[in-house]
């Protein structure tokens, strides 16, 4: 029999693991959606200054490279999905990690690149464009790739504990995105930006890609195992719905409840990366000091952990749509509070709800998809909503900033997005399984 590097056996056999092997699942795919760190808000954040320098770029044309490179990540993120499923989660995962360290590696170099080229008296835009194509690859391998792999891996390996694994994920991603900031402003401080890139890039070429090939696995299928189904609960059972069809990524899109979801998700994260992106100058137009604006986003993150391991936790018992309905609720709450965030009383409303919704987010891009859809065509299912929820989060920042220089404040923004939440609110309402007009069907 000949030597299949990617066999599930390869380089050893989980059968003979002691335990449920999807729990290691959970930690190093968790581990892999990391990846999305170094090209995310806040881990860009620490670079910003000294490539802009570095760069000769004005501010306002380094974050449009940024968001169109990003955009387009999230237009490819379908087309990832589809990959991770023909492929499986090993193959891409190694791909993932092993391209993004070569951009990673690429934009330590960025300001060689750039004296190298012909700048002077130059109709091209040549800064521009090399900040572009590097957060381009940077969010397309660790997003729309990594991220939709290590999601899709993670959430075949479990029916029953499902809930508690979105929120182990959730968390960990919550307490890893951040800290990112505090760990890459000290890898700046100590070894420069250019140093800093490179190091994660051969951080990611030799050490990620190494934990997906040793590590990654697709599903229990495949190595010969069956899938965790541990809850027996009267209430879990109640809300368990047969998988009668498992959908493709077409035939998802095509129904009304994903749309629903997606909108409530891509929703949330447009409001939220466009207010913490500009809280800082929301704050001053109301005459609030830089720090007490910047202190609010540790309280935010407690509430954000504490709702993704309460909501979570209760998952399996909870029928989704009331989640969504719970998550745009808060959005609105924090909008509210946005808007009167001068008033210590409205700030905490801001906080309250900011953080719950973003808690509820992180169950909400996890469990429905393989409970609506089934497990079979997770990563292309996967590849849709982190394309929508990637763009929007995108435009957020963008269009926030857009309304502030047409209008000279965030005001019209913050009622823009107000009056969007009712309708999505009003939409929740009919955002049923799929799967349970198939069962009454049968």
């Amino acid at each position: 029999m000949s030597f299949r590097p990617f066999n599930s056996k390869q380089p050893f056999d989980i059968r003979k693991w002691p335990g449920y092997y999807g729990w290691v699942i959970l930690v190093v795919g968790t581990l892999g959606m990391i990846a999305a760190v170094p090209g995310s808000p806040p881990g860009m954040s620490v670079f910003v200054d000294d490539m802009i320098e570095a760069l000769e770029l004005d501010r306002s044309s380094f974050a449009l490279a940024y968001t169109f490179g990003t955009i387009g990540a999230g237009i490819c993120a379908p087309f990832a999905g589809r990959l991770v499923d023909r492929f499986g989660a090993r193959v891409m995962g190694c791909l993932s990690y092993f391209v993004l360290g070569a951009v990673l590696i690429f934009t330590g170099y960025l300001d060689q690149v750039y004296a190298l080229l012909p700048t002077n008296d130059s109709a091209v835009p040549y800064a521009f464009l090399l900040v572009f194509f590097a957060f381009a690859g940077m969010r397309l391998m660790g997003v729309s790739f990594a991220m939709t792999t290590c999601r899709s891996m993670v959430f075949r390996w479990f029916e029953g504990k499902r809930g508690w694994a979105a929120a182990i994920n959730g968390t960990m991603l919550s307490l890893s995105f951040s800290s990112a900031p505090l760990l890459l402003n000290g890898l700046v401080i100590s070894l420069g930006w250019q140093r800093t890139w490179i190091s994660l890039g051969l951080l990611f070429i030799f050490g990620m890609t190494a934990m997906a090939y040793i590590f990654f696995r697709d599903s229990p299928e495949d190595c010969g195992i069956e899938v965790e189904q541990s809850a027996t609960s009267e209430s879990s059972l109640k809300n368990r719905i047969p998988i009668m069809h498992e959908f493709t990524g077409g035939e998802a899109i095509r129904t009304r409840t994903f749309w629903i979801f997606v909108s409530g998700l891509a929703l949330n994260g447009f409001i939220g990366t466009g207010i913490s992106f500009h809280i800082i100058g929301i704050a001053a137009a109301q005459g609030i000091a830089r720090e007490a604006a910047v202190n609010v986003f540790l309280p935010v993150a407690i509430f954000h952990i504490g709702t993704t391991l309460l909501v979570g936790s209760f998952a399996e018992r909870l029928k989704m749509k009331h989640v969504l309905t719970f998550m745009v609720c808060t959005q609105l709450l924090s909008l509210v509070g946005v808007f009167y965030f001068s008033d210590p009383f409205w700030r905490w409303c801001f906080i309250i709800g900011s953080g719950c919704a973003w808690g509820s987010f992180g169950v909400l891009i996890n469990v429905p998809w393989a409970r609506f859809y089934g497990r079979k065509h997770l990563g292309a299912v996967n590849g849709w909503v982190t394309g929508a929820t990637v763009v929007t989060s995108a435009l957020g920042p963008y269009l926030f900033g857009l309304c502030y220089e047409l209008t000279g404040a965030y005001s019209a923004a913050v009622i823009f997005c107000a009056l969007l939440c009712p309708i999505v609110l009003g939409l929740s309402f009919m955002a049923n399984n799929p799967q349970a007009a198939l069962n009454r069907t049968e």
